[in-house]
C-alpha cells in the first residue's frame, strides 16, 4: 500500500472511532444508567458512569488531534513536502514513516525531543526520609510524623 492510501486508510479509521464516540456521547447520562432516577442508594453506580464519560471526553480529544495531524500528513504529501523533518529536513527514515504514518520527525530529533523533556516542577515530591534527614519534621493527625502515637521516636 503506497503512502498515500496509508494516510487515507489511517483517516478512515480515526473518523470511524471519532464518530463512535461521539454517538455514544449524544446518549444523555440519565439514559446510560439503568436506574429510574438520580437520587439512588448506590451512587457510586453515577460516578463510574460520570468516569467513563470523562474517559471518552479524553480519548476523544486525543483522537481528534491525531487527526489533525493526519490531515497535516495529506496536506505535505500533496505539497511534496511529506516525508521530510521539520528539525533538521533531512528525510524521515522509511520504516518510520511506515510505523508512524503521520510522523513530523525523524528518529534522531524524536530521541532528542524525548531525551529533553522534563517533568513540571508541580510533580516534585519531597520524600519524608529526606526531610528527617535534613531535621524536619511535618505533623499527622495531631503527631510529628516520625514518632509514635504514645510520643516516642519510631523508625
Amino acid at each position: 500500500m503506497d503512502t498515500y492510501n496509508r494516510l487515507q486508510s489511517r483517516k478512515r479509521e480515526l473518523e470511524e472511532m471519532i464518530n463512535n464516540i461521539q454517538e455514544r456521547l449524544k446518549t444523555p447520562l440519565a439514559e446510560t444508567i439503568e436506574e429510574l432516577s438520580f437520587y439512588d442508594q448506590h451512587p457510586g453506580d453515577i460516578g463510574s458512569e460520570l468516569y467513563e464519560r470523562e474517559k471518552d471526553n479524553g480519548i476523544l480529544e486525543l483522537l481528534e488531534l491525531e487527526m489533525e495531524k493526519v490531515d497535516d500528513a495529506l496536506n505535505k504529501y500533496q505539497q511534496g513536502s511529506y516525508g521530510i523533518c521539520e528539525v533538521c529536513q533531512q528525510p524521515i527514515e522509511a520504516g518510520r514513516l511506515e510505523r508512524i504514518v503521520n510522523t513530523t520527525l525523524c528518529a534522531h530529533c524524536a530521541k532528542q525531543r524525548e531525551d529533553s523533556f522534563r517533568r513540571p516542577a508541580e510533580e516534585e515530591v519531597l520524600i519524608a526520609g529526606d526531610m528527617s534527614d535534613r531535621g524536619e519534621t511535618f505533623q499527622v493527625a495531631g503527631y510529628e510524623y516520625f514518632e509514635s502515637g504514645d510520643g516516642s521516636a519510631s523508625g
